[in-house]
């Protein structure tokens, strides 16, 4: 009885043993090797991460636009501009600079001139007030000093509104034989200007930025003086510009933005003498008139730091 036990006990160490032992030679578990979508996607992330880490730097950001504009009335303008901002911090400070080529119709006559410009910005959280200033001087004799005061709000993301006041003052030379009864006559046209608009801005995408933007000009024409026989012909005659433009803003890649704009409106004049920027010169009404006017907008711009 006690072999048997034994012979038992035997057969059952023997068994344990031999169990112990495959499981030691088993071959063990592998890891799957990562797919190149996990690959990516950690490398995505760990390039974010170091994005997000980055401490802000100082920088310029520069930009080219060529914008070409058709006005229904008469005046067709083609703008190209260089435009240099410095941004200070993360919050929205800057200054700029920007140097502008433009050919525009001056009382009929297709006119070149230089705009030189100085902007300015505070970042304060939602609310980014700016300023910009400028002095364009050309053919003709133009010359014309502008400031415009814009106050943008961000409301939430991706809305955004912005009021903006504007003026200027300037005066330009014309041939208007009309006045003072000579047909080789030189005269000088003294005008000044103020608007006020409302900007509504929409994100759509990443790749499309829609305005909307209601504004309210008055054009003033306040004096025709005789360059030659210093005939002076004081006026105070104001010209009145309501439009609405809707603007879309295709961003094509990182660098070039396309835009393209529609713009409708009426312009209401005096009887009388006055200076039309829609039509590039004096116009003379016997009553006050009312006329309906279209344009449009396309613009090129390219940026770079």
């Amino acid at each position: 009885m006690s072999k048997s036990v034994s012979s038992i006990g035997g057969f059952i160490l023997a068994f344990a043993f031999t169990s112990f032992l495959g499981a030691q030679t088993a071959s063990p578990q592998t890891t799957p090797a990562p797919s190149t979508d996990d690959i990516v996607a950690a490398s995505a992330s760990d390039s974010n991460a170091e994005e997000a880490d980055k401490p802000f730097k100082p920088s310029w950001k520069k930009e080219f636009c060529f914008s070409h504009s058709n006005q229904q009335a008469g005046q067709n303008t083609n703008t190209l501009s260089f435009t240099g901002t410095y941004n200070f911090n993360e919050g929205g400070d800057f200054l700029g600079a920007s140097l502008e080529y433009s050919r525009q119709k001056v009382e009929g006559s297709d006119t070149n001139s230089g705009v030189m410009g100085a902007q300015g910005g505070l970042g304060l959280d939602f609310f980014t007030p700016s300023l910009s200033l400028s002095y364009q001087y050309g053919e003709n004799a133009l010359k014309v000093a502008s400031g415009t005061l814009s106050l943008p709000f961000q409301l939430w993301d991706p809305f955004s509104i912005s009021l903006s006041f504007g003026g200027s003052a300037g005066n330009h030379q014309g041939s208007l034989s009309q006045f003072f009864g000579s047909s080789d006559a030189l005269v000088q046209i003294d005008t000044a200007s103020w608007n006020t608009s409302l900007e509504l801005t929409y994100q759509a995408w990443d790749w499309l930025l829609l305005t909307l933007t209601t504004e309210n000009e008055y054009d003033i024409t306040y004096q025709i003086q005789s360059i030659n026989h210093k005939t002076k012909l004081p006026l105070n005659q104001s010209d009145q510009i309501a439009s609405l433009t809707l603007g879309l803003n295709f961003n094509l890649t990182k660098e070039w933005v396309l835009g393209v704009s529609g713009e409708g409106g009426k312009e209401y004049s005096p009887a009388g003498s006055v200076y039309s920027p829609l039509s590039g010169g004096i116009v003379d009404f016997s009553t006050p008139t009312t006329q309906n006017f279209a344009a449009g907008t396309v613009s090129i711009t390219y940026s770079f730091e």
